[in-house]
């Protein structure tokens, strides 16, 4: 059901939706930390048959809502899995008022996985609302919905959302989200510090994934934050 990504360390598994009448992806990330415990990045849909490919691989342990464009299912998340610490955005959290979530995501990594993963965000402030992990063991870094890019087995629908929004063969910001950052001083920041991150390869939640050489590819999506 799941595709590993790095053996017995990441797993992804994508689920179409459809958004303005086209059809895009969702992705959930799975990984495994230390004492089997998994943390699920983007939860999609629960059923029965992820729970059971999921109890093979560990004990659920943390669910992490990376985007405030994915939330949809996490009622069901958190009445399968009350023992799990589940950690949302800021925007989320507040959206999302008939959850109790047990932290809230922000460019310090959170106790619960510090020294197993790096977490910050692309953002101006402090309140960010998409979040980016990177795991050293795999050499990935893993990006919520930020970039949009046009790739072979993405649905013709997202294909056609991604070149209206700029996005072509390369990872790209969308034009309406670079407009968003009035600091680009503090902006390079962000990218300065994902840049020393260990990763070559890269995940997104919105179904993207470069297998090499992904560290030159984020750069060039916010080239002109640098000019």
């Amino acid at each position: 059901m799941f595709t590993e990504w790095e053996p017995n360390r990441i797993w992804y598994i994508d689920k179409p939706y459809r958004k303005f009448g086209l059809t895009h992806i969702q992705r959930m990330v799975i990984i495994k930390l230390d004492n089997d415990e998994l943390m699920l990045i983007s939860p999609i849909e629960l059923t029965t048959q992820c729970q059971l490919a999921l109890s093979k691989l560990g004990a659920v342990k943390y669910v992490v809502s990376s985007t405030p464009s994915y939330h949809q299912h996490l009622s069901d998340w958190w009445l399968a899995y009350s023992k799990a610490y589940f950690f949302a955005t800021h925007s989320l959290i507040e959206k999302r008022t008939d959850l109790n979530f047990d932290g809230v995501l922000s460019k310090q990594t959170p106790p619960q996985w510090q020294g197993q993963l790096f977490q910050t965000a692309i953002g101006n402030d402090d309140t960010p609302n998409k979040m980016l992990f990177c795991d050293p063991v795999s050499r990935t870094l893993f990006i919520s919905d930020n970039l949009v890019a046009i790739q072979p087995h993405l649905p013709i629908g997202q294909k056609l959302a991604s070149l209206i929004q700029g996005g072509k063969h390369q990872l790209r910001l969308p034009y309406q989200e670079r407009r968003k950052f009035k600091n680009k001083a503090m902006l390079r920041v962000s990218i300065q510090e994902v840049m020393t991150w260990p990763f070559d390869r890269l995940v997104t939640s919105n179904g993207l994934m470069i297998e090499k050489e992904a560290k030159e590819a984020f750069y060039q999506a916010f080239w002109w934050a640098f000019q």
